[in-house]
Formats: C-alpha cells, structure tokens, sequence
C-alpha cells in the first residue's frame, strides 16, 4: 500500500517521522482541493490528519466556520472521493465525544457535543463512510517538544485535574493505524494507552508539584468545558496492544527533559 497523510501538524509530524509521505500546507491549498485530489491518485491510503484541535480557538464563533471546514467539511469530501477511487480512507476523530465517566465507553457508546470542537468533530465522522477507519485518540502526547503536547502543557500547570481520563500518545496513533490498515479494518477504533489516571497522577509521574483541581471548578474559572472520559480499547487489542499508560508517559517525559 502507497499512502499519503495530509496534514503535518503535531501528529503529522508524527506520520513523517515513522517513515510516512506527509504534506502540509506547503503542498495543500485548500482552496483548491480538487487540484490536490488529483494529486493523490497514485495512493492507495489516504490518512486525514488535518483539523482545528484547539478547544479554545474553536469556542469562539467567529472562528466557528472554519472549524466546521476543517473538522468536517473536507472529511466529508475526501472520504467521497475515496469511496469513488477504491482508496483506503482513515480519519483521525476525537473520544472526546464521550461523556462516561463510570465505564470504560465503547465505541458504540452513546456520543455527545460538549462544545463547539465535539460538534465539528461528530459531524466529521458523520460524514466518513462505513468502510473508512476512523480512530478516535484522546488526549495527544508524545516524546516531540511541541505546543501541542500534553506533557508540556501540563508542565505549565500549578494545578492538576483530578477526574480519571484514557490518554493516547503519537506512537499509538501510528502503530495502531499501520496494524489495522494492514488488518483491512474498517470502521471506529478507540485508540489509547492502556489505563487510565488523572492529570494529577501524570504530573506525579513527572515528578511535578501541585494543588488539585476538578473540571466544574476549571470550567467557572476559565469558561472551558472540559470533557473527562475513560474509552475501552478491547477491539483495538484484537489487533493491537499499546504500551501502559504509565509506561509511556515516563518514556515520553524522559525524552522531553
């Protein structure tokens, strides 16, 4: 299989550094998407790592229909053109679309928009076809400095939330989607580490101090509705076993200091 990832943000860089084809913005005009999909027909695997990620950015509704383009318009459309050219088609979506705390939650569990980046999200994967691979990764990080990393992020912090969430690094996302493509999987795989814990305990792991914080009180001080979810990862196991959750966050954390 020749494959392409668009995208090459956070986890495209990813892609690239596992050995993938990626192009970024520097390759892919939007505007002219047509003159892109063109360009991808020697490819029998298109992987969709474009999107609007930033929960903040896409809160504000003047920034609203440019995440609606990009979280779910052009999945839509390439998802289309896949079907019509007999590729393979994979869309990164989001587990944030679950609202669970009690049980570790399916991929057939029920779904919710919590916020304007759930609702392009859900739509986004509404419009991928039963036979895409759509993996739904929760709260990213890596062993990459970036912005985007949870584990500098919550380097900043001098609080930690303490509500239980399943967290997926990079490696999982590529490992993962490799095994199941190969496996011609089609369909939604929750995609994480194996466990989960609170921001809190990661912080520990790293070795960071601080006081304890809980979503409803992040939410009155920073008008952010933070989903905090555990997702069951028993279908992706059939094909593949990620690391512990706690193992790869001291794997990632070393890399980084």
């Amino acid at each position: 299989m020749r494959a392409i990832v668009l995208g090459a943000g956070f986890l495209g860089k990813a892609f690239e550094k596992a050995g993938f084809e990626v192009w970024g913005k520097d390759k892919m005009m939007l505007p002219a998407l047509p003159d892109v999909m063109d360009r991808l027909m020697p490819y029998d695997v298109v992987i969709n790592c474009m999107g609007k990620s930033n929960t903040r950015w896409c809160e504000d509704r003047d920034n609203f229909q440019a995440a609606m383009l990009s979280n779910a318009a052009i999945p839509r459309i390439l998802s289309d053109y896949c079907m019509g050219t007999d590729k393979q088609f994979v869309h990164i979506s989001t587990g944030c679309l679950y609202d669970h705390l009690t049980r570790g939650n399916t991929e057939k569990s029920f779904k919710t928009a919590h916020c304007n980046y759930t609702v392009t999200k859900w739509a986004g994967e509404m419009g991928c076809h039963e036979w895409d691979l759509v993996l739904r990764p929760r709260l990213l990080f890596s062993d990459a400095v970036h912005p985007k990393n949870l584990l500098s992020k919550i380097a900043t912090y001098d609080r930690f939330l303490t509500e239980y969430n399943s967290y997926t690094s990079l490696r999982i996302i590529v490992e993962a989607t490799k095994v199941l493509l190969v496996a011609e999987q089609t369909g939604v795989f929750n995609v994480a580490c194996d466990g989960c814990l609170t921001v809190y305990d990661i912080a520990t792991i790293m070795g960071l101090r601080g006081g304890k914080i809980n979503s409803k009180e992040m939410h009155r001080a920073q008008k952010l509705f933070l989903v905090s979810n555990t997702m069951d990862i028993a279908k992706l196991y059939k094909f593949y076993q990620p690391p512990t959750l706690k193992d790869e966050v001291m794997r990632c954390w070393k890399a980084l200091v």
